[in-house]
């Protein structure tokens, strides 16, 4: 019993390190952008507390405008990659087709290219035919690169919903459109608003793409971050300020459908 009794003190304390481990650089940036440029580098706890860090990049006009895009580009581009991935994800569910776990397999494997090795075709292709430094080049991309993963994702939520019901609702006179609606889509909502999520948030976080395919315009506000970074010093307080700026909307988002996000990520774990 003792023997047990220590073994569970030392898993409580390897997850502590492990917790403190991860929360050590958030901790960092958090206590450096309410110091000032002099005291960045203090490494002491007890420090003089300022707000000029996040009033001076509210201020920046050009942030906001990166703010704006990052919103935009992430909210159409999940929006699409769903709308599209649903109907190819229940169509893999529901019908048959030739070599189907093949062309899923395919599917499944454009997500696994490196981002590097179509930038420069992707970059050359978007500025001969005016796509550079747009929100629909972005928006392309995007959904381009969450389609595999949504498909594959949502077609693993969909073969949960019981083939009976749709087929009950249709012979009670629904359409395939109705059956979706009342019957497909309410079951399996809360892994569709998990798969949203997670899109979402890689859209918002990326941060290669918005750099090679973007100018001025419609940079990305994780790529306007490194705004801060100058010729001759970097604004580490403003920078911290910003990466904090830039993280309260997957938070909030996160809070918000927290009991869904759940639910949604182990819908169909457990089968009996």
């Amino acid at each position: 019993m003792k023997r047990k009794n220590v073994l569970q003190v030392v898993i409580y304390v390897l997850v502590i390190l492990v917790v403190l481990l991860f929360f050590i650089p958030i901790y960092w940036i958090v206590i450096t952008s309410f110091k000032s440029g002099a005291d960045v580098f203090d490494y002491r706890f007890l420090f003089k507390p300022i707000v000029n860090n996040y009033r001076n990049v509210l201020k920046e006009a050009s942030f906001q405008k990166y703010y704006l895009n990052s919103l935009t580009v992430a909210l159409i581009s999940t929006l699409f990659a769903m709308i599209i991935g649903f109907g190819v994800s229940y169509g893999f569910s529901r019908f048959s087709i030739t070599k189907k776990e093949a062309l899923s397999f395919y599917i499944l494997s454009m997500r696994m290219i490196p981002p590097i090795v179509v930038a420069i075709p992707f970059f050359l292709m978007f500025r001969s035919i005016g796509l550079y430094d747009s929100y629909l080049g972005l928006i392309l991309i995007y959904i381009a690169f969450n389609l595999p993963f949504v498909i594959w994702v949502l077609r693993g939520f969909i073969d949960e919903v019981p083939i009976e019901l749709e087929e009950a609702a249709m012979i009670d006179g629904c359409s395939r459109l109705r059956v979706l609606r009342y019957v497909t889509i309410p079951i399996s909502f809360t892994g569709i608003l998990a798969t949203a999520v997670l899109c979402f948030i890689f859209v918002w976080n990326e941060f290669f793409f918005a750099l090679i395919l973007t100018g001025v315009n419609r940079r990305t506000v994780t790529v306007g971050v490194y705004n801060f970074i100058g010729f001759a010093e970097i604004s580490w307080g403003q920078m911290c300020a910003a990466s904090l700026l830039v993280s309260i909307p997957i938070i909030i988002f996160g809070i918000i459908v927290r009991k869904n996000l759940i639910s949604g990520l182990t819908f169909g774990a457990l089968k009996e």
